[in-house]
């Protein structure tokens, strides 16, 4: 492959990276009496991680799972953002595939729960449609480049 190849394909990976991150970024959660989006809980978990530690109940309601998920969330946008700056593939691959894991866990907390008894996780499951789409296809085009 020449390098004017290499360098489009790896413009197309940073540019789905972001993107990967924009989207779940932007993930609705219900909260309260009112709706915000991922990157508000992102931000106000690192404050409430200082002031009430890491708390998790997996049989938590949805509400109670939200600062948790927001760190979950945080590291795994950090951790492709950094992966986007590393030189050597294997380490940006690894890094890679670690940070849309996260991702991936920060939403299944978030959207598993009885969906009959509260709308939330499917309205949930719903607006991170776009994330999943962006995630697999990075997904892929990691693995195609590992192949490669």
């Amino acid at each position: 492959m020449n390098i004017n190849g290499r360098n489009k394909k790896m413009t197309n990976i940073k540019k789905i990276k972001l993107y990967t991150i924009l989207f779940h970024s932007f993930i609705i959660i219900g909260a309260g009496h009112g709706i915000g989006v991922m990157l508000f809980f992102d931000y106000l978990s690192i404050p409430m991680l200082f002031k009430n530690g890491i708390e998790y109940n997996l049989n938590a309601e949805y509400q109670d799972r939200l600062m948790f998920v927001g760190l979950i969330s945080i590291i795994g946008k950090i951790t492709l953002i950094l992966s986007i700056f590393i030189n050597l593939n294997n380490i940006k691959n690894v890094t890679t595939l670690i940070g849309i894991i996260l991702l991936w866990i920060s939403v299944y907390f978030l959207t598993s729960g009885n969906w009959f008894y509260d709308w939330l996780y499917g309205f949930t499951f719903l607006t991170s449609i776009p994330f999943l789409i962006y995630s697999i296809k990075l997904t892929k085009l990691i693995f195609k480049n590992k192949r490669e």
